[in-house]
């Protein structure tokens, strides 16, 4: 047979039979009739699939599970692959009618899965679930949660929530990651009883009375006795159960709950630590104040908070509920560890994110889905991430030099993709003006230093300092200059330029300067955040490969110019000959396709504009959310994309 089969006896599930397709998917590991299958397969522990096995054997019943995220040591060399598999579970029945063993039936439905998922994103399809009620309710619940969580130095965060089987469950889930200004983190994960709309709106009632207090210079422990006595005031609010845990730099943590599940915290050898349970009433009701309970982070344990749904199942005590948990968190965090599953995987880079998505899907196996909507909140302490300072030449080379440098130190820190991208893109563009402008004076063997310094604050600011020791030269009347300091400015929190010897006009180019030598900083500040997961996540490739290297790929004949990766300083005089080769110096029509395009500097807008003066019948590929869109809306030159509509976009 072409699919998996093992055949299995007795309670503890002995191997009695495998099949050549069930021997390759375990690496064809010797020994291995005879011995129970948890000896066997060891990698599969916590991961509910021996769960699955015992109930089919205990209740003498199928059990199927569809398309079932799996990590797996294919090759018996302790390296853990990713998987998508479909299981059917049957039990075997001794004459008399007792249950004897068990067949498993096994499909492996990875690329099919991976298909999937790649033509849902094709065709944009929500993650929201068809009906139209449970949209309205789940659109509500994305306008109420946060839309992301900081980033910090010494601490990653990354938050989940995720929609219950009846998505007109949603509804009383939130989760909150504050900042305080003494370094404190705030991490809140509260549910407000009820499911739908009305509960949407009394969390959102809740969660924005919590952020203000905190925000606002209250201390959590009156912050969340201000939430208390708001609580009380409708029914929609009342018994609503929360917790609360802050924690500073030193992991230092002091962890309260009115009524909610307490945290758990798990090592990176996936040892877990419960806190001891304590009485707690909901808020509203007119209970004591929270007992506050102490708690010491270590440098590589993860926090794992979460919302009751994530465990409660109608035929579980709370007791075993709490054990499947722990268990499965445990087996989980070995899973992502250094050791572990391999980085070619459709799973979060950041192990934080991992933890949350992998335990929400594997507790989903102990039953049908969620009754309930789900909601996880994981933090990890580390050592904090040091800044970045970078010395070089102000030459040709310098922006891709930095780039890269600049964002390896983000990703580091756990930065979302669009803070990377939009800082790293203001810097170049900071970074390519020292290039151009500050050693213009200078011949080209005399020193040209530029140095480049990042660091990140204590409430998640990242501040980058590009400082060069040049002359500044006024801008040329009717020049072109500017572009490059009105895309920073779109793009970062602020842009300052200090320097005594420079003027700027109310544009913000440069328009007088001392004859002297003198030291410039551009300063630029962005906050970082990262993304939260609210929905289901599919399967498919995460960031993609960074590309440094400019492609130039001509079609001749047809008029048409794919373009791939960055167009800046560096490489603009790459494309130059071959643009202008293929527009026959202006007098045919052009297409130049700006899909793949990581990076459009203001040095590639030069040379699009210039290129758009001389080629009357130039147009652009650019789709909506790829940089060149946004840069060609920004400068001016959108007029020249096609529409999506349009015949010539795809060649």
């Amino acid at each position: 047979m072409p699919a998996i089969v093992w055949a299995f006896e007795g309670a503890d599930l002995v191997v009695t039979a495998a099949n050549a397709p069930a021997r390759a998917s375990a690496g064809n590991r010797v020994g291995i009739v005879g011995r129970p299958i948890r000896q066997v397969l060891p990698e599969l522990e916590g991961q509910q699939i021996f769960e699955m096995m015992e109930e089919a054997y205990r209740a003498g019943r199928v059990i199927s599970a569809v398309d079932r995220r799996v990590l797996v040591d294919r090759n018996g060399d302790g390296r853990l692959e990713e998987g998508f598999f479909t299981y059917t579970f049957v039990p075997t029945f001794d004459p008399e009618g007792s249950v004897r063993g068990l067949v498993a039936h096994i499909v492996e439905t990875t690329a099919q899965a991976v298909r999937s998922a790649a033509a849902e994103r094709a065709a944009a399809a929500s993650q929201l679930r068809l009906q139209e009620a449970s949209q309205v309710v789940l659109e509500l619940q994305r306008s109420l949660l946060p839309a992301d969580v900081p980033v910090l130095s010494w601490l990653t965060v990354a938050g989940q929530y995720r929609v219950a089987g009846d998505e007109l469950a949603a509804g009383g889930d939130w989760f909150d990651t504050v900042v305080l200004p003494d370094e404190r983190v705030v991490l809140v994960v509260g549910d407000v009883v009820g499911h739908g709309a009305r509960a949407a709106g009394a969390m959102g009632q809740l969660r924005a009375v919590l952020l203000e207090a905190l925000t606002g210079g209250l201390d959590p422990a009156e912050a969340l006795r201000r939430v208390d006595r708001f609580a009380a005031r409708e029914g929609a609010t009342r018994a609503t159960t929360v917790c609360l845990v802050v924690v500073n730099p030193a992991g230092e943590a002091l962890v309260a709950t009115r009524a909610h599940p307490l945290p758990l915290v798990v090592d990176p050898l996936g040892g877990t630590r419960r806190m001891p349970m304590v009485k707690s009433t909901p808020l509203g009701i007119g209970g004591p104040d929270a007992e506050w309970l102490p708690l010491q982070l270590g440098v590589g344990e993860m926090l794992l908070l979460f919302s009751d749904g994530l465990m409660e199942r109608p035929d579980r005590s709370t007791g075993d509920a709490m054990d499947a948990l722990a268990a499965t968190v445990a087996a989980t965090r070995r899973d992502i560890g250094e050791d572990g599953v391999q980085p070619d995987t459709s799973l979060p880079t950041a192990g934080v994110e991992r933890l949350a998505t992998l335990v929400v899907e594997r507790m989903a196996f102990l039953g049908d889905g969620y009754a309930d909507d789900v909601t996880v909140l994981v933090a990890e302490r580390r050592d904090p991430v040091p800044g970045r300072t970078i010395e070089l030449d102000a030459t040709m080379r310098a922006e891709p030099v930095v780039r890269n440098a600049l964002t390896d130190w983000l990703e580091g820190l756990g930065a979302g993709e669009d803070d990377i991208d939009a800082l790293v893109y203001a810097v170049g563009e900071a970074v390519a003006n020292t290039v151009q402008h500050a050693y213009a004076d200078r011949p080209p063997e005399a020193p040209r230093p530029v140095r480049v310094r990042a660091g990140l604050s204590a409430s998640g600011t990242a501040t980058v300092e590009v400082t060069d020791h040049g002359r500044w030269l006024p801008a040329r009347p009717g020049g072109s200059g500017g572009r490059g300091l009105l895309m920073m400015r779109e793009l970062c929190d602020t842009v300052v330029i200090d320097g005594p010897q420079v003027v700027h006009d109310p544009a913000g180019s440069v328009i007088a300067a001392g004859a002297a030598p003198g030291s410039t900083t551009v300063r630029l500040t962005h906050r970082l955040r990262r993304p939260v997961m609210i929905g289901q996540p599919a399967p498919g490739p995460a960031r993609p490969p960074r590309v440094t290297e400019l492609a130039v790929d001509v079609d001749d004949e047809a008029g048409r110019v794919t373009l791939r990766g960055p167009i800046d300083l560096s490489t603009v005089e790459k494309l130059r000959p071959a643009l202008l080769h293929t527009a026959r110096g202006g007098i045919r029509a052009l297409t130049v396709d700006l899909t793949a395009v990581n990076i459009l500097s203001s040095a590639g807008v030069q040379l699009l504009h210039d290129l758009a003066a001389l080629v009357p019948g130039l147009r652009f590929v650019a789709p909506v959310g790829r940089p060149g869109h946004d840069v060609l809306r920004l400068v001016g030159l959108d007029d020249l994309i096609l529409p999506a509509d349009h015949p010539a976009r795809t060649g």
